[in-house]
């Protein structure tokens, strides 16, 4: 037998065969088993975290019924839109329930949330210091949910323990304007009246 160059050439590609076998397919798809390991992997940890996280509360869904009683609690706090005037008005009787003078009493612009909205009111009340500490007191006991983002408390010149203030107090009411709290959105708050 010869061994010529058609062999030689023969016997080349018999040898590269094997080698372009390995590159173009069985690295590639090592690697593709590989990757689909190390997801394998990263969710058997999800589920352990899972696993490990719910093992905590013995009973699921007696959790959620007591988170859902305590949105239900948040929610009544929220007064519906229309009642704005009797906020204003249990601000002003507060003031005055505490020797203060209001000055003035005014809403500003509604800010709109996600769900809810902000009222901000802005006040100016005189009075003495200690009344306008109870008048604080007095509005944290109010049955709304409220927030003061500002505050501006100057004592008044030739007073004794007499201050002027100026604050913003912000309440949260339900975010639906008059034709949904008719229509499907106002249902919801109906229901729980």
């Amino acid at each position: 037998m010869q061994f010529g160059i058609r062999e030689l050439i023969f016997l080349l590609l018999l040898l590269s065969l094997p080698v372009a076998a390995y590159l173009f397919v069985f690295e590639p798809r090592t690697e593709q088993i590989r990757d689909a390991q190390r997801e394998i992997n990263s969710k058997r940890q999800k589920l352990q975290d899972l696993e490990s996280a719910t093992s905590q509360f013995s009973d699921l869904d007696e959790e959620i019924v007591k988170l859902s009683g305590a949105i239900e609690m948040f929610e009544e706090k929220l007064p519906a839109r229309r009642e704005e005037q009797v906020i204003l008005q249990q601000v002003w009787e507060l003031a005055a329930r505490n020797s203060l003078l209001p000055k003035s009493i005014r809403p500003d612009k509604p800010v709109p949330t996600a769900q809810y909205a902000e009222l901000p009111i802005k006040l100016a009340i005189t009075g003495n210091f200690d009344g306008f500490y109870r008048f604080m007191l007095d509005l944290e006991k109010l049955s709304r949910i409220t927030r003061l983002p500002k505050l501006k408390l100057v004592q008044l010149p030739k007073t004794h323990g007499d201050v002027a203030v100026l604050m913003t107090l912000s309440i949260f009411f339900e975010s639906q304007d008059d034709n949904a709290s008719q229509g499907l959105g106002g249902s919801r708050r109906r229901a729980r009246l």
